[in-house]
């Protein structure tokens, strides 16, 4: 077997390790933790996603823990630079989300109203919302960048691994309700963009950052589907009449023509980065590239989010 197709086979064993770990970890928690934690949304999504990244966490720090792989290389650049890169991404994410709802507003015939129910109402739901949404954006990028983009692209670099992450990002939300086609290539493409966020911006944080912006900005902020999830907040209404293959109907804005064209400004602006970039060098291995404790190779590369 030639090395580049032992490489990929044995980062896919990886990933299938930790992925298991994590099933195995949530699936323990199930049976701990109650769930769901109450009626609304926020305490449907919450449980599951604090059992996968508590699941994700335990793997990576098992990684860490056997020197196979530098906590960096997992996207996680320290406090300092995980902050600023939380910054640049939450920004990214609110200015996309802005960018669809003008959109949505001026070509999907889209309308926010207010339906009359005190703020306080609002408030209530959503102060319970924001942080199911930041742990749920969290949990998907433990799982979909993190170790699993790094350790693919020591073997398939940075564009192929975005790749496969991307086709099994979109399975991931292959049945959610209201789902299309486009819909899928949408989700597809955010995953694009999301990696090449991590990438540009500083790992982990920065995508984090990015995906729980849009999700906020788009359900938090005036109530519209994300991902066919309606959240239904009090006191704020949102609609499009605009045709769904546009607006994204059910789906939201990330079902239509609207969501192709922010992603995909977004992948065009970055994504050529993905070319370009390689896998950061674990100060755990050897400064010039070589074998990796949990298989794989890797070559001396820059580090994530250099120039």
């Amino acid at each position: 077997m030639k090395p580049r197709a032992r490489d990929a086979f044995r980062a896919l064993g990886a990933l299938l390790c930790f992925y298991l770990i994590v099933a195995v970890v949530a699936q323990a928690l199930a049976f701990i933790l109650p769930s769901p934690w109450g009626n609304s949304v926020a305490g449907v999504i919450a449980p599951i996603a604090v059992q996968l990244v508590i699941g994700a966490l335990l793997a990576n720090l098992l990684w860490a823990a056997r020197r196979w792989r530098a906590w960096r290389d997992m996207g996680w650049p320290g406090l300092t630079p995980g902050l600023r890169a939380f910054g640049v991404g939450l920004g990214l994410g609110l200015v996309m989300a802005a960018v669809a709802l003008a959109l949505e507003l001026s070509v999907g015939r889209g309308r926010i109203g207010l339906t009359g129910e005190p703020f306080s109402a609002y408030a209530k739901v959503a102060v319970l919302l924001l942080p199911a949404l930041a742990v749920a954006a969290l949990s998907e990028e433990l799982l979909f960048r993190g170790f699993p983009l790094s350790r693919l692209s020591d073997a398939l670099g940075p564009a192929g691994a975005s790749l496969l992450l991307a086709l099994g990002f979109a399975g991931l939300h292959a049945v959610n309700p209201g789902v299309t086609l486009l819909g899928l290539v949408n989700v597809a493409l955010a995953s694009l963009a999301l990696s090449a966020v991590y990438f540009k911006f500083g790992g982990l944080p920065a995508a984090w950052g990015m995906h729980f912006a849009w999700n906020a900005g788009l359900g938090v902020g005036v109530d519209a589907p994300v991902s066919g999830i309606a959240f239904r907040l009090p006191g704020i209404d949102y609609s499009a009449d605009g045709a769904s293959w546009v607006t994204g109907g059910l789906f939201g804005p990330e079902g239509g023509a609207i969501g192709t064209a922010v992603m995909g400004a977004v992948v065009v602006w970055l994504g050529g980065g993905l070319l370009g970039l390689t896998p950061v060098p674990s100060p755990l291995r050897s400064a010039q590239g070589g074998a990796l404790p949990d298989g794989g190779t890797a070559p001396p590369t820059k580090r994530v989010g250099e120039e």
